[in-house]
């Protein structure tokens, strides 16, 4: 997909991929040589790997009514780069269907991300990941339940005694 084309688009609302798990419709943001950026209706900001994309187009959806402002988005030159500012945030990979996980990013390295979901460290190859959005977790009760918002940028990161047990099951699962 060119990029010319794609940064024409910028500022309008966009439909990627025709449907299934993966296709997800928001207002076009930012656009790097490997990803780019849409901010859904609920401003959540979504970050999609340019190689995953098998189609994209303009919808009429009138941007300026139907979105919140422009939230603040976190740049890097490349995805994996993208996928390092998400360290200790939790988040939601991919939009759906069998290949949606959700847990905490510890690391990445060596074309993989850490993940940690329910006390197990989950290795990622970067190429399968199609996209990644941070996501609202109900710390106080230790639920699962994820709040599509994202509004609160303190509310998606771990506490301090969540990275401190992840710290521990990362030690562990590299001793082995």
């Amino acid at each position: 997909m060119s990029l010319n084309y794609l940064g024409t688009l910028i500022g309008t609302e966009v439909k990627v991929n025709r449907g299934g798990p993966d296709s997800i419709v928001g207002r076009l943001v930012v656009v790097h040589h490997d990803y780019l950026v849409l901010q859904l209706k609920d401003g959540t900001i979504v970050y999609i790997q340019l190689q995953h994309i098998k189609s994209l187009s303009a919808t009429n959806g009138n941007v300026s009514r139907s979105y919140r402002s422009t939230a603040r988005v976190d740049q890097a030159h490349s995805f994996e780069g993208v996928l390092s500012q998400f360290k200790y945030t939790f988040v939601q990979i991919n939009r759906g269907g069998p290949e949606k996980i959700e847990g905490v990013v510890v690391e990445t390295w060596d074309n993989n991300l850490l993940l940690v979901v329910n006390n197990e460290i989950v290795r990622i190859p970067i190429f399968h990941i199609k996209s990644i959005n941070a996501i609202n977790k109900n710390n106080s009760s230790g639920g699962n339940k994820s709040n599509k918002s994202n509004k609160s940028h303190k509310s998606n990161k771990a506490t301090a005694a969540q990275i401190v047990a992840i710290k521990l099951l990362l030690k562990k699962y590299r001793t082995r």
